[in-house]
């Protein structure tokens, strides 16, 4: 009888729950905002989908999107009139939002406010393929990351006389959230709200260059390049101030408010003014004690200075400074999908340089990973991509690479290097670098310190 009592129990408490579940279920559907198309005065629900014409002027172009965010449209009560008095009210109906919305299947680096009368309810059936990388994060974390970050809060920045809009949401101090652009210090990476501020700061600023040793100088096609070594532990100021620059054009990576783990770096062209930045990467001082690892935490070429080679040139420079360290690398993930082909087309350069070289007719890929510093991994992709791996029962896997892939691979190097008009820089030459592992200056200043306590 006690046991009958229990079961009964038990019954009635699923049932109530349920019962509570499907009321809850009912309350949200009830709740849950309606789309009203034929109502100008109704917003749009956030997350409804719909399509979008991004330019007025070319109505043939129409893209699928989701709603992220919408906000009040400031639209004044009445139009002053030249002569004084505001013109009467009319009663016109004005949908009172703008949207923020997200082009479905894209980076959302595409992200933007858009008004009310781009947005169509109905459109033509584009067949996109929605993509679900979770960029290493897994499904909590990845939801918590774009729901704090899903509406970018700075729209432009400006650093010397580049301006650029932004792609990304980066974590400024409050006080900096309700400009729409900031004005950053071309040397010493200060930000600000108003031109009239940096206008007055310049004034004061002594900076020509980075606060950080000097590693590499060179001069190339029409531009010279330096490089700077900046200790994060050291100059935290400038290392925080490049990483929330970096965030604005970065979505998946972490800002790191302690930047003391960390080396920056910073890449800079030379100019009369002094050595503007152009890119930058970072790595974990940690990772120089272990024989294989990262060599890069975080990458970045400033948009305003895309397809001059300083991409492939900071790739380089990691690698080299792999080499000296003796030791394997790789960047660490997940990474951009932008950065992705900037390495896939620097590890095909690499692999095929070697390969056109005729003294290196047979090699294998553990020569090719002594040689570069890659990862067995990042080599084996590479030749498959290239499709030059193959299989034959009797040996193993082979490289046969055929005469029309590297014909090709070195015109386009010959075409590059005879466009003298164009200002490129070619990755970095290991005989420049003035550099040694910062793990191994630590262990001389131990020692230093050592012989002088003796």
């Amino acid at each position: 009888m006690p046991r009958a009592k229990k079961l009964l129990k038990r019954k009635q408490k699923k049932q109530s729950a349920g019962g509570s579940l499907k009321k809850e279920k009912h309350d949200d559907k009830k709740n849950k905002e309606q789309v009203f198309p034929d109502d100008i005065t109704k917003p749009i629900p956030i997350g409804h989908r719909l399509w979008v014409i991004p330019d007025l002027k070319r109505p043939d172009n129409i893209d699928y999107v989701s709603v992220v965010e919408r906000k009040n449209n400031d639209i004044p009560s009445a139009t002053p009139t030249p002569l004084g008095p505001p013109a009467e009210k009319k009663d016109v109906k004005v949908h009172p939002w703008r949207y923020y919305i997200h082009f479905v299947g894209r980076d959302r680096r595409m992200d933007r406010w858009v008004n009310y009368e781009q947005l169509r309810f109905t459109g033509p059936d584009l067949n996109i393929e929605e993509h679900h990388d979770n960029h290493g994060f897994d499904e909590q974390s990845l939801k918590n990351h774009e729901e704090a970050t899903k509406v970018k809060n700075v729209d432009a920045i400006e650093i010397g006389p580049h301006v650029m809009e932004t792609w990304y949401f980066s974590p400024f101090p409050a006080e900096y959230t309700k400009y729409r652009k900031l004005f950053f210090c071309e040397f010493c990476l200060s930000f600000f709200g108003l031109k009239s501020e940096l206008q007055r700061h310049s004034k004061k600023c002594t900076w020509t260059h980075p606060p950080g040793n000097e590693i590499y100088r060179s001069k190339d096609q029409n531009i010279e390049v330096a490089m700077f070594e900046v200790d994060g532990g050291k100059e935290i100021q400038y290392t925080q101030n490049i990483c929330y620059i970096a965030k604005l054009f970065l979505d998946h990576k972490t800002l790191w408010e302690d930047t003391t783990p960390f080396l920056f770096y910073v890449l800079t062209e030379v100019t009369s003014r002094g050595c503007c930045v152009v890119g930058y990467f970072s790595k974990e001082k940690s990772t120089e004690l272990v024989s294989h690892g990262n060599n890069v935490a975080c990458i970045l070429t400033l948009p305003c200075h895309q397809r001059k080679g300083f991409g492939k040139f900071l790739i380089s420079l990691s690698y080299e400074l792999s080499k000296l360290e003796g030791k394997t690398g790789s960047p660490e993930e997940p990474i951009s999908d932008l950065g992705q082909q900037a390495y896939n087309s620097y590890w095909k350069g690499v692999i095929l340089d070697i390969l056109a070289d005729p003294s290196h007719k047979e090699i294998t890929i553990h020569q090719i990973s002594q040689m570069t510093s890659m990862t067995y991994k990042h080599i084996e992709q590479t030749l498959k991509a290239l499709d030059i791996i193959q299989y034959d029962s009797a040996e193993g896997y082979m490289i046969s690479v055929p005469n029309s892939l590297i014909k090709s691979h070195m015109d386009k190097k010959k075409r590059i290097a005879a466009d003298k008009a164009r200002k490129y820089v070619r990755p970095c030459d290991p005989k420049k670098v003035r550099w040694f592992p910062h793990h191994a200056k630590l262990l001389h200043k131990k020692a230093r310190v050592a012989a002088q306590n003796n």
